[in-house]
């Protein structure tokens, strides 16, 4: 990636700081060799290789099977309401 003054100037103004032009020559420098040294891990790579894992244990998926609510469930909810209204749920006010 090619950095240049005009990309740390736009950069820059993004994030709302305003650089002098010393500022903009020392970060021009300093995102040159940043970015340099990323590229270096992209020669790297991987190689087509596959990824090795350490655990050796695949995940699972479990099946998803849905399960009928039962009425009794959502009743054993409210019940253990601390304050209900009916079926309603009653809590404290939260905006004025």
């Amino acid at each position: 990636m090619e950095i240049s003054k005009d990309l740390v100037r736009k950069m820059g103004e993004l994030s709302r700081v305003k650089l002098s032009e010393a500022e903009l020559a020392r970060l021009e420098k300093e995102f040159a060799e940043l970015f340099g040294h990323f590229s270096s891990i992209e020669k790297i790579g991987a190689g087509g290789e596959r990824l090795f894992y350490v655990t050796g244990v695949q995940g699972s998926l479990r099946p998803d099977e849905p399960r009928p609510k039962a009425r009794g469930d959502a009743d054993a909810i409210v019940e253990n309401f601390a304050q209900k209204d009916g079926r309603l749920m009653v809590a404290p006010k939260s905006l004025d």
